[in-house]
């Protein structure tokens, strides 16, 4: 499947996804401020860069931090550990070869599904942490996604319009004040 939507919040869509998850795993959570809004009863929110767990922004018991390496996941969880697993933002800070090697240890942890939220295409980021916690490595951008990426991994995909623009500081950052918006991915995959 793929469809083109235009909206400002990508929230609704991916709670969508997410609707009957009961565990999920968030590979590259950062500072984890949308695991709050998962429904599942457990929520393990990963990430490399132990200063974003240690400054996380959700409070709910549910949610477990986890200091680890994401292409290390197939050590650290058994196949069909989680519900769902989810990358948001996070599989544009691997290579392309690293990235689809991550996609399959996800899709061998999860039972039911695989969602990723990333930009469209190469969005250049590199030598800023937004959190301010010196994560500057670990935010470059590796790598750029198209539709056609995902679609011949058997993901569904669906194209957010204008996603990115002149609000977002990163993006200001990359492409200047006066560059038009750049559409983000969300791509699912029933396992």
């Amino acid at each position: 499947m793929y469809r083109e939507i235009a909206v400002k919040d990508f929230l609704p869509v991916l709670l969508e996804y997410l609707k009957f998850s009961e565990s999920i795993l968030d590979i590259g959570s950062g500072t984890g401020t949308l695991l709050e809004r998962y429904e599942a009863a457990l929520v393990v929110g990963l990430d490399i860069h132990r200063p974003y767990l240690l400054h996380r922004k959700y409070t709910s018991p549910h949610i477990i931090p986890v200091h680890a390496d994401a292409s290390h996941i197939d050590k650290l969880f058994l196949p069909g550990t989680f519900s769902a697993v989810t990358l948001i933002d996070s599989l544009e800070h691997f290579s392309m070869k690293e990235g689809m090697e991550l996609l399959k240890k996800a899709e061998m942890i999860a039972t039911n599904r695989v969602v990723v939220f990333t930009p469209r295409g190469f969005f250049p980021q590199e030598g800023t942490d937004h959190f301010h916690l010196q994560g500057e490595y670990y935010q470059k951008h590796w790598s750029g996604w198209e539709p056609e990426d995902f679609l011949g991994l058997g993901y569904s995909v669906t194209v957010l319009k204008g996603y990115h623009h002149a609000e977002n500081p990163a993006f200001r950052e990359a492409f200047g004040e006066d560059h038009e918006p750049l559409d983000a991915l969300l791509a699912c995959k029933t396992v």
